[in-house]
């Protein structure tokens, strides 16, 4: 596995600004295959939730080179090794689908003209599939419901029924009411967090598991977050995909029910289902993740080129 790291210049809310990232490709003796998963990490951790250290079958692009597949990877904005910027609650999730749509087509772009590695010939007609985990599967639903940039899309670990469980009366009734602004999100990441960019402490424990996600916690995009934890969150725009969707989540992730997830892509003929045995939220740490990435792969082999 190559990795290719890449800033990507841009804008968030009108003002300069930029997105880093990684590209990972297939070893140079590997057969590149002409698709690209574009990864966009959850709340409270770094794009190298892609690459979780420790034992081989954490790292999902580890698995996903050695496909062939190339995998770029994204920090949002204020989070990881990207720019932050000045008013950090203002970046609702259209914010950073945008912001990281930008990226994509950075990516695209460079493929498109030769220039990502010397070794990597021109790739004018991949197969583009978003990939997210919680948080940034709301991201890539709310990227294809606009701009349609994915052939398929991968979303893991994620529900448009929020966390109920752990909301605040305020915060339940805000999503039982109309349609939220983005200043009722900035509103409540306020009052929820108090900084626009928190670090919440991953759970401690001295497992090989606790240990690598420890090293991938990063900040917060709290307005964000607060979007994807209210019931609710993207249910439109995630009635309006029509693309191949592979939705994962473990079977005993917060998402709830495995089973009622497929239920909020009521526009999508073409889906499938994995639930991960003895996973929670992170199933990429579990025994179950080889098996995870085998039916991914598999799943992609059926996608083709929608554009």
């Amino acid at each position: 596995m190559r990795n290719v790291p890449i800033r990507v210049e841009t804008e968030v809310g009108g003002k300069p600004a930029w997105i880093s990232g990684d590209v990972f490709l297939p070893d140079a003796s590997a057969i590149v295959r002409q698709v690209v998963l574009f990864c966009f990490p959850g709340g409270g951790v770094t794009r190298r939730y892609f690459d979780i250290p420790g034992e081989r079958t954490f790292s999902f692009v580890r698995a996903m080179t050695g496909f062939g597949f190339i995998c770029a990877t994204f920090d949002y904005p204020g989070t990881g090794e990207s720019s932050v910027p000045d008013d950090g609650f203002a970046l609702d999730a259209t914010a950073l689908a945008d912001a990281g749509l930008q990226a994509v087509r950075h990516v695209v772009e460079q493929l498109r003209q030769g220039r990502m590695a010397p070794t990597l010939a021109p790739m004018d007609d991949c197969v583009h599939i978003g990939v997210g985990h919680s948080m940034g599967a709301m991201i890539v639903t709310l990227q294809q419901s606009v701009y349609s940039p994915y052939d398929a899309a991968g979303l893991l670990c994620f529900t448009t029924r929020g966390l109920p469980e752990v909301l605040t009366a305020e915060e339940c009734a805000a999503a039982a009411g109309a349609e939220l602004s983005r200043s009722d999100y900035s509103r409540l990441a306020r009052a929820r967090f108090g900084l626009p960019f928190p670090v919440i402490a991953p759970a401690h424990g001295e497992s090989s598991a606790a240990r690598a996600l420890a090293c991938v916690a990063g900040p917060l995009a709290a307005t964000s977050a607060m979007q994807s934890m209210l019931p609710g969150n993207v249910t439109k725009e995630a009635a309006a995909l029509r693309i191949k969707l592979f939705l994962a989540a473990g079977d005993r992730d917060l998402t709830g029910p495995p089973h009622a997830i497929p239920a909020a892509f009521t526009g999508c003929n073409d889906l499938r289902l994995v639930v991960v045995p003895g996973a929670g939220h992170h199933p990429f740490v579990t025994a179950g993740a080889p098996r995870l990435y085998e039916c991914m792969a598999e799943w992609i082999d059926g996608v083709r080129v929608v554009r």
